[in-house]
């Protein structure tokens, strides 16, 4: 059910499940990074309640409060005064941004919710490869999951062509099709970078892409399908570039300036091309 659906009904239920999935958004996203941090740092994600980084002191509810805690105490822990990172209310406005993006975009159905469980992965390992440049198996795992769960209800986009209308052409079958392009999508982005990266190691003699982003872009291809996941391709290039020059200095400063987390960067492109994907690539194929 698209949201056009229901503003048919009242104009306020589409603001209304807006607004839910922005403050669902923002809880989950305060989960996330509270996930993200135990797994940096060794504790276990399973037990143990929330407590200051700084003195150990065990949140109250008040404290947990996503951005409106880190707003009223003013970025400071309540029992010791210590700067809170700005990084936790950041995450949260992120994950609360991506959710109501998914809703918009693809309204109130199966495939929005897959897609925000896959924002909250992505959430998740962009912070971990922030802070350890790699990407765990764990998140990579998950991702193929909640594809393998959920690919059948996404149905073929018809505004753009690619493997999944042409196999939709031929079988008749959505499932199919979606199936068969998202395969298409993730081992022919994935494996022409795997091949491309072991050849130009061999030539530098050093490693230029992390085998965590392979398998990352391997994930989102099932997702997205082959000709967005081109597409998000080029997009994580140029947010990578950016990102990049952004750190050049933190970096230089770093064991090994070389490193460079790729993670966010694939992120942020796959957000981008799950809201304007179908329309950039609608538009593009129009010009032929």
């Amino acid at each position: 059910m698209q949201l056009s659906d229901v503003a048919v009904l009242s104009p306020v239920w589409p603001v209304f499940f807006l607004v839910v999935a922005g403050v669902l958004g923002a809880c989950l996203g305060s989960f996330v990074n509270c996930l993200a941090w135990r797994l940096v740092h060794g504790e276990s994600v399973w037990k143990g309640r929330s407590h200051c980084a700084e003195c150990n002191h065990q949140l109250s509810a008040l404290d947990l409060v996503p951005v409106l805690s880190w707003l009223f105490l003013r970025g400071r822990c309540r029992y010791c005064g210590q700067k809170v990172s700005p990084r936790y209310v950041v995450a949260e406005l992120l994950c609360a941004a991506y959710f109501v993006s998914m809703v918009w975009a693809y309204g109130l159905t199966v495939h929005a919710l897959a897609l925000c469980v896959l924002g909250c992965i992505l959430l998740g390992l962009s912070l971990v490869d922030l802070d350890t440049f790699t990407i765990s198996n764990g998140f990579v795992v998950a991702g193929i999951v909640v594809w393998v769960a959920s690919f059948a209800f996404f149905g073929v986009d018809m505004r753009t062509i690619g493997v999944g209308m042409l196999m939709l052409g031929l079988t008749g079958n959505p499932v199919l099709a979606v199936l068969i392009d998202g395969l298409v999508g993730a081992f022919a982005v994935a494996g022409v970078l795997l091949a491309l990266s072991f050849a130009f190691d061999k030539v530098v003699g050093r490693q230029s892409l992390g085998g965590g982003d392979i398998k990352l872009l391997f994930v989102v291809g099932l997702f997205l399908g082959l000709a967005a996941s081109v597409l998000n391709l080029i997009v994580a290039c140029v947010v990578g570039i950016v990102f990049s020059l952004a750190t050049q200095r933190s970096r230089r400063d770093s064991d090994d300036p070389r490193v460079f987390p790729f993670g966010p960067s694939i992120a942020l492109a796959t957000w981008f091309t799950l809201v304007a994907g179908p329309s950039i690539l609608g538009w593009y194929l129009s010009l032929f």
